[in-house]
This record gives C-alpha cells, structure tokens and sequence, in this order.
C-alpha cells in the first residue's frame, strides 16, 4: 500500500514544501514550550510567526539542496502518509542523525512510524538519534542501542537559550558506534535570529 524508500528528487519535490513547513513549526513549538523562550515567541504575531516558519523551512532546504539532509518517506501516489529526516555527515564515518519521524495524525497507529524508522536505519551505515527515555525501548526494538544520556552543550559553546530543549534526553546509536555522535541543535545565533524576525 504505502512505498518506503529515500524518496527520488520529483517525488520530493512534490512533499518538500509539506514536510519543511510542518518541521518549522515543530520546531517553533519546541521552543514555545522552553520556559525561558515561551514569553518571546508567545508574543509574536501572526506575520512574525509566518517568518519564523519561512526562515527555518530555509535553513533546512539549503540542508537539503545540499545533500547533507536526507529524507525517507511513506505515500502513496500524491498522499504522504508520513516521513523521517535524517542529517547526514560530511565524514562518511560518522554516524546519521535521525532528526525526526513524522507520520500524520489519520495514519498514527500502522506501524508506520515504525517502519520509518526501520528505513532510516536500514539505508545508513550508522544511525543516532535523542528520544525521551520512555522511549528507549521503541529504538531499541529497531536495533538501536542506549548510549547513555545527552549532555548538551554549554551556554559557553553557544547554547544558552537553547539547551533546555535537549536536557534530560537519551542519546541512542548504532550498536558498537561510539558515543560522539552529530546532533542537530540550534543554537544561540539561530534563536536570535528567530527572535529579531
């Protein structure tokens, strides 16, 4: 029923726009909900909220455009049930950071999250990922392995108003991979950038 693959170049062309604004406004929501953000992005219009979107549904288009992220879908035809997004390293060693899985609320409970999953995991020579930890065994089903808690970076390496988003997460790998796995974070110039939009 559904194709599960890295999706060719016109079969992302057609959900690219879909699957960037829905992850900008993932993102946006993340940060509303960091107690020290919430009351300078609560307080943004609707014009203001419309160019935060546009400016991360950019910043991870150029990602895409060039090769350093990758996307996995489940559709079929023109329906896009759902997708995983996964960075990928310039040193072919390093591991894939799976970024998100996504899979659309009427298609929730199939499996296919599941199955995404299995896609990113499957298509990488490495894969790592933070999840929270009562999701540890979900990723450990899919052949990941518990690599211990995350430790985000400090406020001075850059990531101050930011690394609240990623405390208290469990970092997962690839069994035997070592721990120094990429991460995808955004970072103080990021906020501030989305701050002055």
């Amino acid at each position: 029923m559904t194709q599960l693959q890295e999706a060719p170049q016109d079969i992302i062309e057609t959900f690219l726009p879909t699957i960037l604004e829905n992850d900008a406004k993932g993102i946006l929501s993340d940060l509303l909900g960091q107690p020290g953000l919430a009351m300078h992005f609560m307080g943004f219009s609707e014009a203001q909220t419309v160019r935060a979107i546009r400016h991360v549904v950019g910043i991870l288009e150029e990602c895409y455009r060039a090769g350093h992220l990758k996307i996995v879908v489940s559709h079929e035809d023109t329906r896009l049930y759902g997708y995983a997004m996964f960075f990928v390293h310039q040193v072919p060693s390093m591991p894939r950071y799976c970024h998100k899985i996504f899979v659309f609320e009427p298609y929730r409970g199939h499996g296919l999250g599941s199955q995404l999953l299995n896609g990113v995991v499957n298509y990488s020579q490495g894969t790592c990922l933070l999840c929270r930890h009562d999701l540890v065994p979900f990723y450990e089903r899919a052949g990941l392995e518990f690599k211990g808690e995350f430790t985000p970076p400090t406020a001075q390496q850059g990531f101050a108003l930011s690394r609240d988003m990623y405390a208290g997460l469990a970092l997962m790998g690839a069994p035997g991979s070592e721990d120094g796995s990429p991460v995808f974070m955004l970072n103080d110039d990021d906020i501030k950038q989305l701050l002055v939009i």
